[in-house]
């Protein structure tokens, strides 16, 4: 009995736990959209925070990542195009590469690279911020911590992960077409046909809208735990690794009700 009870009241404080996280990020996400409509935000100094956040977790590891994305892409369209001959399904191997690739696989893995490079640092700078009392001392000099440090991470995250996940979507196309065709151009209206058969307005906008979400939860999450952090500095690696948990969990779940609302 005593057992019993004491499990109740464990799942109890976990389940609350939980509520209280989401809420606090969704009252953070909130205070974020406010603050992005307010024009008051959008000053010289809140413009060039946000363009080096867009600098530093996207422009500065493209040549790695587009190296990453060429052989990820190349791996994946000699598997699908190798498995679509020996069934016989060669006519459908482009329409193949794209929903596994271009649609799925490569906007996932994109998150899953920006999280492990750059939502882990958001994470341990806004812990460290934290326990440091630097956050109380920008608030103190009338320096809104939201507008120079928390937005304009949250926009670049989701303008990275779009503009990343869109330029592997156009590499991949071009190696399923090199890969498939070689260097002829008898394929190319055949292709081009799929991909506008594939690419209609639902699809467009669902895949920009997951790529959004992606981008939020990996800034979004890591900030708002980044901000849990109790003000002792040996707690600091345990909130990265909370705050990793949580992202990770984020865009599965994000990448699994994509799939459901797509072929369900």
């Amino acid at each position: 009995m005593n057992f019993l009870t004491a499990s109740i009241e464990s799942l109890g404080a976990k389940v609350v736990g939980w509520f209280t996280v989401g809420y606090a990020m969704f009252a953070f996400l909130a205070k974020a959209g406010l603050l992005l409509l307010d024009r008051t935000t959008w000053n010289r100094a809140t413009f060039d925070v946000v363009v080096k956040q867009v600098y530093f977790t996207a422009v500065q590891i493209l040549p790695v990542f587009l190296g990453y994305a060429l052989v990820i892409s190349w791996l994946i369209i000699t598997i699908i195009l190798s498995t679509a001959r020996d069934f016989g399904l060669t006519a459908f191997a482009s329409e193949m590469t794209i929903r596994v690739l271009v649609l799925e696989l490569l906007p996932f893995l994109t998150a899953l690279f920006i999280a492990l490079r750059s939502g882990s640092a958001i994470n341990t700078e806004v812990a460290l911020m934290q326990v440091n009392n630097e956050l109380d001392a920008l608030a103190h000099c009338k320096v809104p911590p939201m507008q120079f440090e928390f937005l304009p991470r949250l926009i670049g995250g989701v303008v990275s992960v779009v503009i990343l996940a869109g330029l592997a979507g156009l590499l991949a196309l071009l190696m399923g077409y090199l890969t498939i065709y070689g260097m002829s151009t008898a394929g190319f209206e055949p292709y081009t046909q799929t991909i506008a058969k594939i690419f209609d307005f639902t699809i467009m906008a669902g895949l920009l809208v997951k790529c959004a979400l992606f981008g939020l939860a990996v800034t979004l999450i890591p900030v708002t735990a980044g901000l849990e952090t109790p003000k002792k500095l040996f707690m600091v690696p345990v909130s990265v690794l909370r705050g990793m948990m949580r992202v990770f969990f984020a865009i599965v779940t994000i990448e699994v009700v994509s799939l459901a609302l797509k072929y369900i």
